[in-house]
């Protein structure tokens, strides 16, 4: 990728514009022509560097509900219990990871349903008898944006959200704004006629859901292999618990660190603080985790390295 590559992926993350021609406040941002930006996302895509362009909701504020969980699998047994998971429409994250707990993934299903018990039921299936539940008892941070760019081109982003009133969620809505943007001069028709409404509708419903919190923001999600950030590391901390506010708010400032929970403790597992650490290198990360600990003086952690990735997808709402 060269800079204007990487200037048009850092518009895509963090200052995506919700507009008619948001590819057009894009290209004038950076100074160039609308054909050119859509033909070089067009190329990223292809490239596997762009994963997908669209909205990115906030599972809780929609009807639904996620748990981290993760399973000790033989080695031997690894490749088949992962391959079941993720052939569940409610498992969208599957990892292997370094350590005892080897299987890390994530699921999501409507509200209302009993999640430990589905957690459960998916180890009873595998045959998996120890395993981890660890649903989010505190959300420091999740926005995987990946700093590919000094400078972010100054567009027009969806405000932060700041009107904590709750918008009524329509299923059919978000069934539509979590698909992949079209790549055209005018990406929202296609959406406004599959709902009745005008593009400049669609828009002004999106800037409503962020600002509500039911959507996080409107943005592309790289691959962060093919965009250069080669290793990742799941970090679990065990801090007193006088500091683990300290360790997740500090955590949270750092542009490495995409995703930073608090999750439950149990006897067999007594880390408590989450920070997901994305870096060009092995070195890269370990210099995160080694600035973590010099702020903060906590030094009991659980260095997760991510060996293989099973499936990593959206979470698809109300399909």
């Amino acid at each position: 990728m060269n800079v204007r590559d990487r200037q048009i992926c850092t518009a895509l993350q963090f200052a995506f514009p919700l507009a008619t021609r948001p590819y057009l406040s894009i290209a004038r941002a950076i100074g160039c022509g609308e054909k050119e930006v859509i033909s070089r996302i067009a190329r990223l895509k292809r490239n596997g560097i762009i994963r997908q362009i669209s909205a990115i909701f906030d599972s809780s504020k929609i009807g639904y509900q996620s748990t981290l969980a993760a399973f000790k699998v033989k080695e031997e047994r690894l490749e088949q219990v992962a391959h079941s998971l993720s052939a569940l429409p409610e498992v969208s994250h599957n990892y292997q990871r370094e350590g005892d707990f080897n299987l890390w993934f994530t699921v999501t299903i409507p509200a209302g349903k009993d999640l430990r018990s589905a957690v459960k039921a998916l180890a009873r299936n595998a045959g998996v008898q120890e395993w981890l539940f660890l649903p989010t008892v505190r959300r420091f941070k999740i926005s995987f944006r990946l700093p590919m760019s000094t400078i972010t081109p100054s567009t027009r982003p969806a405000r932060v959200p700041t009107d904590p009133t709750p918008v009524t969620v329509d299923a059919a809505i978000v069934n539509e704004l979590q698909k992949d943007l079209p790549l055209c001069a005018r990406p929202f028709r296609k959406a406004a006629r599959n709902l009745g409404m005008t593009e400049g509708g669609v828009c002004a419903l999106l800037l409503r859901y962020i600002e509500s919190g039911a959507a996080r923001r409107f943005a592309a999600v790289l691959r962060q292999v093919k965009a250069g950030f080669a290793a990742n590391v799941m970090v679990a901390w065990s801090p007193s618990a006088a500091r683990k506010a300290a360790l997740g708010t500090y955590a949270a400032t750092l542009d490495l660190v995409s995703h930073c929970y608090e999750r439950p403790v149990s006897r067999k597992w007594p880390y408590s603080i989450y920070t997901m650490i994305h870096g060009r290198s092995e070195g890269e990360c370990a210099g995160v985790i080694a600035q973590i600990v010099k702020h903060t003086g906590v030094r009991r952690y659980c260095a997760l390295k991510t060996v293989r990735e099973f499936k990593k997808v959206r979470v698809s709402y109300f399909a």
